[in-house]
């Protein structure tokens, strides 16, 4: 399929469309980041530190890489006392656990972490995938993760609990992909269930308790998001490490991106790295090909982890996606051959 000449996006059909020259819109039209002054976000937390109380602040960790870096950043160049939270995933990669394990006893943090009931998690994925399974929808694939989305109540709480005045995310602006804020035109449907209706409820009714905390304050929009300094960062001063043989550094720590990678791959022939990578092109943070580079390694599926979330699930992967693992596991073999 013609690829944008300028960042590295597809032409497809109904979602991205190239003009005479090649150019995909969203190059067209695109606008630099408007990140905030890092002065701003000081002025905010000195704020934060004069109050009473054992935290200044909150910092939701995954053990990926950015979660890591925002609670360094705090701690060591901030100086703040920081409680990190975690929600306890069940699909949460054994290298992001050790990381988290890392991170807090080098920097000297308390940590709180937390589950949803019972099986919970794995009944909404396997709901879910089995719709999707079903009728296979691009505008879809985002409900694999609703289990994290329901988590926000809980955190809420917890800080209300310690006191809290400031939640840290770590979430930066070139993650925010571009596709699916056209796919939601397409409505959800049947994949959101009843008990998401209820935590959204419960989201809302904690929020409008305690109004400030609608407000996290995002490290990313007040500083540059740098992956260089980031991973170097975290590497030497808390010993953060990324899976043995792994092909990316992002979004490693849960297992579901492999299958959100897949799910996105057989609907549009993309992942959300292409929009990721090519964010960063377009606000000249890295070159075309070394984007189209990274696409062409990090798109590669890691089948294994995909035939263990359906034995997670206790799912049997249908016939035609066993086929298509078979098929990828021969074009990954070929592919580290050469």
């Amino acid at each position: 399929m013609p690829v944008c000449r300028r960042c590295i996006m597809p032409a497809i059909p109904g979602l991205i469309d190239l003009d005479d020259d090649g150019v995909c819109g969203d190059c067209r039209d695109h606008h630099a980041f408007g990140m905030q002054n890092e002065e701003v976000l000081r002025r905010r937390l000195r704020i934060y530190r004069q109050r009473s109380g054992r935290y200044d602040a909150m910092v939701t960790i995954s053990g990926g890489r950015d979660s890591a870096f925002t609670l360094l950043k705090l701690v060591r160049d901030y100086g703040l006392r920081v409680l990190a939270v975690n929600y306890r995933n069940p699909f949460t990669d054994e290298q992001a656990d050790r990381n988290i394990a890392r991170m807090v006893r080098s920097l000297q943090v308390d940590l709180i972490r937390f589950r949803l009931p019972g099986d919970l998690h794995q009944r909404m994925v396997r709901n879910n995938l089995r719709a999707w399974l079903h009728k296979p929808s691009a505008a879809m694939v985002p409900v694999i993760c609703v289990g994290c989305k329901i988590i926000w109540p809980r955190i809420m709480a917890i800080a209300r609990r310690h006191h809290i005045p400031c939640i840290v995310s770590g979430g930066n602006p070139y993650e925010y992909t571009a596709f699916k804020k056209s796919l939601l035109g397409v409505s959800p449907g049947a994949g959101l269930t009843s008990t998401y209706l209820w935590n959204v409820f419960q989201l809302g009714r904690e929020a409008f308790g305690n109004l400030s905390y609608l407000k996290p304050a995002y490290l990313f929009h007040f500083i540059p998001w740098d992956e260089e300094e980031v991973l170097t960062r975290i590497e030497s001063e808390i010993d953060w490490r990324p899976p043995p043989g792994s092909l990316s550094t992002w979004r490693f720590d849960c297992h579901l991106s492999h299958l959100k990678d897949l799910m996105y791959l057989i609907t549009l022939g993309v992942t959300e790295k292409d929009d990721f990578y090519s964010r960063l092109v377009r606000d000249g943070k890295m070159s075309r090909w070394e984007a189209l580079t990274r696409v062409e390694k990090e798109n590669r599926i890691d089948w294994t982890a995909i035939e263990g979330i359906f034995r997670q699930l206790d799912m049997e992967m249908p016939a035609r996606l066993a086929a298509f693992c078979e098929q990828g596991r021969e074009g990954n073999k070929h592919a580290e051959e050469e």
